[in-house]
């Protein structure tokens, strides 16, 4: 019986957006804001660029424009690399408990994809996830290139900062 288990193909990874509910403090208006919970880059590549440029996850309130980044846990799967980090707040780990912290996130995500054949890892904002597996730097700096290319192509229809939410979905 676990002999037919383990040799049963596992499902794809796939990409898994929601909504969150926000409220601006400013003007007291509320909203939905698109998220994404689970990210497969393969199939969203611009989540990559999202990350790199800091732009994934913000938002900005419909009624007086105050932007706002959303502190969201996902998932960022990278099946060329067989790889799935949890990207959680960068503040977490110092609230959280430090190093206990960060050994109790990894063992969740271990047993999360237990039947996948990925290395897993737990990073605490975009920064330690940008030099940890994205190429830090120079990665940001080609991602700025390619972003200000993409604008110009586009007459500046995108958004000056880099692809939002919005752009990862619709990718």
């Amino acid at each position: 019986m676990a002999e037919q288990a383990a040799s049963e193909p596992t499902a794809e990874i796939t990409t898994e957006f929601t909504e969150i509910e926000m409220r601006c403090v400013p003007c007291n208006a509320s909203w939905s804001a698109p998220v994404v919970r689970r990210v497969n880059v393969a199939t969203h590549p611009d989540a990559r660029l999202g990350i790199l440029l800091k732009t994934m996850h913000r938002t900005a309130c419909p009624l007086c424009k105050t932007p706002r980044e959303i502190d969201t846990i996902f998932d960022y799967y990278d099946p060329e690399r067989k790889l799935v980090v949890q990207v959680r707040p960068a503040w977490e780990i110092r609230a959280g408990g430090g190093e206990d912290w960060y050994w109790a996130r990894y063992e969740d995500l271990v047993l999360k994809y237990a039947n996948y054949d990925v290395r897993v890892d737990v990073v605490f904002g975009f920064d330690e996830m940008i030099e940890k597996y994205l190429g830090g730097q120079e990665a940001v700096e080609a991602a700025q290139r390619e972003w200000k290319a993409r604008r110009e192509k586009a007459g500046g229809a995108h958004s000056p900062e880099g692809p939002g939410i919005d752009e990862v979905r619709d990718a």
